[in-house]
C-alpha cells in the first residue's frame, strides 16, 4: 500500500513535467515575433517567412503519428527528450545556416526539424498524464496542454526585445540582462542580442527545459490505479484498447476527425486575423495603462485571447469529465459559433475584452476534448499512436483556416464574411458532435465501449438485481491517507 501511495505522489511530478514540456513547445505559436526581424535582416517577403510556420505546423501534425507509436513502445520520457533535442538543434542550426539567399534553410531547420521536435514531444505528456489520472482524463489533459496555450504569451514579449539589433560597447546586453529580459522582469533598453544569438539562446533553453520536463515523465506500473478508485471504475472510464488500424476503420474515429477539422479550421481562421480585426475596432487605442509596462500585453486583445486559450483547456476538460465529451463539444461549438456571428458588431472596449476571452476559451477546449475522447473510445494503451492520427485533422486545419480567412478577406476587404463562415463551421462541428455521441452509444451497445461511460447508457429498462451486501471492512489508515492524494 505504501508503494501505491508513493506512486500516487509521483503522478503529480508527472503532471509538473508535462507542464514544463508544453510551455516550451507552445512558443511555436509566437512565430510572428520572428517575422519582422527576419524581413528587415534579409529583405524577405511576408509569404517567404510564412512558409516556415506552415512547414512547422504540418510537420508537427505528421510526425505525431510515428512519435505516438514510439511513445507507446519506448515510454514518454525518452521520446519527449528526443523532441527537445530536435527542437533545440533546429534553432542552433538555423543560426548558422539561414542567410538572405537561403530561406530554404529556415524551412528545413525551424519548419521541418523544429516541427518534428514538437511532434515528438507533444503527445508524450498527454498520454502519460491520462494513464496516471484515468479518473480525471479531461481535467489533466486540459492542465497538460494549458502550458502549450500559454507558452507563446510568456515568450512573445521577451523574445521581441531580445531579437532587436545588438548594442555596441556599454549598450551591449550582458548575460544577467538577457536573463532578466527573458524572464519578463526587465523591458531592456532599446537593444537586444540579434536574431543569431537569440536562436542559439532559445535553442539551448528549449532543449534543456524539455529534456528536464521529460525526465519527470513515466508510465505508471502495470495494473496501477489511483487510491480510492477501484479497478472497475478505471476500466469503466476507458474503452477497449484499440490498435490504430482498427480505430481508423470505425465511423466514430472518422467523425471525430471531421469534427476536429471543422472546429479547428474555424478557430484558426479567426485567430489568424484577430490582431488586425481588434486593431480596426479599437482604432489604435490600448487596454493597458502605461504603468503596466511590458506586462500590459496580458490585457491586450491578443493577450486576453491567449490567456483564455490556456484556461479553456482546463475548463472544458473538467466540464467534459462532469458530463461527456460529445455533449461538451456540442455546447462549446454552439457558443463559439454564436460568438463569431455577433463579433462583427463589437465596438466597445468591454465587448472586445469579452469577445477575446470567449473565443480563446472555446478554441482552447479543442485540445482537451479530442485527446480525452480518443482515450474514452479507444483506450489509453495505444493513445499516442491513435491520437496522432486524430491530430492530423489539426494539420489540415492549419492550412485551411489561415488560407480561407485570407482569401475571404482579400476578396471582400472586410472581416464580415470570414467570421460568418467561421461561425457556420462551428455549427457544423456542433452537428458532428451529435453524430459522435450517437456513434459512441452504438459502440457501447455493441460492447466495444463500457456500459457506464457517463450519459451514454442506452435507453433500455433493466430489472435491478439485488446482491448480498459485501462484508464491511474497517478502512486502512494508509489507504485513507492515500485518498487525498
Amino acid at each position: 500500500m505504501s508503494d501505491n501511495n508513493n506512486d500516487a505522489t509521483r503522478r503529480w511530478t508527472v503532471l509538473a513535467g508535462a507542464l514544463i514540456v508544453q510551455v516550451i513547445l507552445g512558443t511555436v505559436y509566437a512565430f510572428s515575433v520572428f517575422v519582422r526581424p527576419l524581413e528587415m535582416e534579409f529583405g524577405w517577403s511576408r509569404a517567404t517567412t510564412q512558409w516556415a510556420f506552415s512547414f512547422a505546423l504540418v510537420t508537427f501534425a505528421a510526425v505525431m503519428i510515428p512519435a505516438g507509436r514510439l511513445q507507446d513502445r519506448a515510454g514518454p520520457g525518452k521520446v519527449a527528450s528526443m523532441g527537445g533535442a530536435l527542437l533545440g538543434l533546429s534553432f542552433i542550426l538555423g543560426s548558422v545556416l539561414v542567410a538572405p539567399d537561403r530561406p530554404w534553410a529556415l524551412y528545413i531547420t525551424y519548419g521541418i526539424i523544429g516541427g518534428a521536435g514538437i511532434g515528438f514531444a507533444y503527445v508524450c505528456p498527454i498520454a502519460a498524464a491520462m494513464k496516471w489520472f484515468p479518473d480525471k482524463k479531461g481535467l489533466v489533459t486540459g492542465v497538460s496542454v494549458a502550458g502549450f496555450g500559454a507558452g507563446a504569451l510568456f515568450f512573445a514579449g521577451p523574445a521581441s526585445t531580445l531579437l532587436l539589433p545588438p548594442g555596441q560597447g556599454a549598450d551591449a546586453m550582458g548575460l544577467s540582462q538577457v536573463l532578466l529580459v527573458a524572464l519578463g522582469v526587465s523591458q531592456g533598453s532599446g537593444f537586444g542580442i540579434g536574431w543569431k544569438a537569440f536562436f542559439i539562446f532559445h535553442g539551448v533553453t528549449s532543449a534543456v527545459f524539455v529534456i528536464l520536463g521529460a525526465s519527470l515523465l513515466r508510465n505508471p506500473p502495470a495494473g496501477w490505479r489511483p487510491p480510492c478508485v477501484s479497478s472497475g471504475q478505471v476500466h469503466r472510464s476507458s474503452g477497449q484498447d484499440t490498435e490504430w488500424r482498427d480505430m481508423l476503420n470505425t465511423p466514430l474515429a472518422c467523425m471525430l476527425w471531421i469534427t476536429f477539422i471543422f472546429g479547428a479550421t474555424s478557430g484558426l481562421m479567426a485567430i489568424g486575423q484577430w490582431k488586425p480585426l481588434m486593431g480596426d475596432i479599437l482604432n489604435g487605442r490600448t487596454f493597458a495603462p502605461a504603468w503596466m509596462g511590458g506586462f500590459g500585453r496580458f490585457i491586450e486583445p491578443v493577450g486576453v485571447l491567449a490567456v483564455f486559450n490556456a484556461l479553456g483547456r482546463i475548463f472544458w476538460g473538467k466540464v467534459s469529465d462532469l458530463m461527456d465529451r460529445p455533449r461538451a463539444m456540442m455546447i462549446m461549438f454552439l457558443a463559439q459559433g454564436m460568438a463569431f456571428m455577433v463579433l462583427v458588431s463589437v465596438e466597445s472596449h468591454a465587448a472586445v475584452f469579452v469577445a477575446s476571452a470567449w473565443v480563446g476559451l472555446n478554441f482552447g477546449g479543442n485540445f482537451a476534448l479530442f485527446p480525452s475522447a480518443t482515450a474514452d473510445y479507444f483506450g489509453t494503451k495505444n493513445l499516442g499512436m491513435n491520437y496522432g492520427w486524430i491530430f492530423t485533422a489539426y494539420g489540415v486545419a492549419g492550412i485551411l483556416g489561415p488560407v480561407a480567412g485570407g482569401v475571404l478577406y482579400d476578396a471582400t476587404q472586410a472581416y464580415v464574411i470570414a467570421f460568418v463562415f467561421a461561425g457556420i463551421l462551428c455549427f457544423l462541428a456542433a452537428g458532428c458532435s451529435v453524430v459522435v455521441w450517437s456513434l459512441a452509444r452504438s459502440r457501447m451497445q455493441e460492447g466495444a465501449l463500457p456500459q457506464t461511460v457517463p450519459y451514454l447508457q442506452p435507453d433500455v429498462d433493466v430489472e435491478p438485481v439485488e446482491k448480498p451486501a459485501p462484508p464491511r471492512a474497517e478502512p486502512s489508515p494508509v489507504r485513507d491517507k492515500g485518498c487525498g492524494t
